[in-house]
């Protein structure tokens, strides 16, 4: 699993198309955070690696906060939808599902950004504690995760793939604690076996709530 938004048009041409320059400088901001921290990385060092002028960046982000703020709401909010909610689509049962999108995202995840661990994580360790509104944008796109995380545990119920007696907010906070913590785990520990162990833990949890 690459943390990357790579795209292929050259900068200094995407300043002709307003919308490619703004989502060229969210992909290289996040690249270059993702690496370094936010407090680590400058707006002209974001400006260099885009190739794209001043003007273009302070026309698309007025403040460095106000670039970490839209990575958060667009960058990271569709980064934990598309590799955590919407492939449980594809599963008659969400179950299954969790529990089949947190093994392949552990055995994806490349040594390099084992390292890093995830992008989120790392924004909210750094960055809640010492400005408000990045605190209540991750706290949103956290909410968002839990949320979407529950409405598949009802389509368990529903679909009499999980017990009627479980607290399904319950059980989706607990989901997402094992979801995010496991790779700030790894991450810390540098070990990536603890993979193996954490899948074990989450299984068994959710098969003692299966049906």
């Amino acid at each position: 699993m690459v943390y990357d938004l790579s795209m292929e048009t050259a900068g200094r041409k995407r300043t002709r198309d307003p919308e490619k320059t703004r989502a060229h400088i969210l992909e290289v901001a996040f690249r270059e955070i993702y690496h370094h921290g936010f407090q680590g990385v400058s707006i002209d060092q974001i400006i260099r690696r885009t190739e794209v002028t001043k003007g273009a960046f302070f026309h698309h982000f007025a403040t460095k906060s106000e670039l970490g703020y839209a990575l958060v709401d667009e960058v990271l909010r569709e980064m934990i939808l598309d590799r955590w909610i919407r492939p449980l689509s594809a599963y008659r049962n969400p179950i299954q599902g969790i529990l089949k999108r947190f093994r392949i995202l552990s055995e994806e995840m490349e040594e390099c950004d084992l390292a890093r661990g995830c992008p989120l994580n790392n924004l909210a360790q750094e960055m809640s504690a010492v400005d408000p509104v990045f605190r209540e944008k991750v706290r949103a796109v956290m909410t968002l995760w839990i949320d979407e995380t529950e409405r598949y545990l009802k389509k368990a119920q529903e679909g009499g793939y999980l017990k009627k007696s479980a607290d399904t907010r319950q059980l989706a906070v607990f989901i997402v604690a094992m979801e995010e913590g496991a790779f700030g785990l790894v991450k810390s520990m540098a070990d990536r076996r603890l993979f193996d162990s954490l899948y074990a833990s989450l299984r068994s949890h959710l098969l003692g709530w299966a049906q």
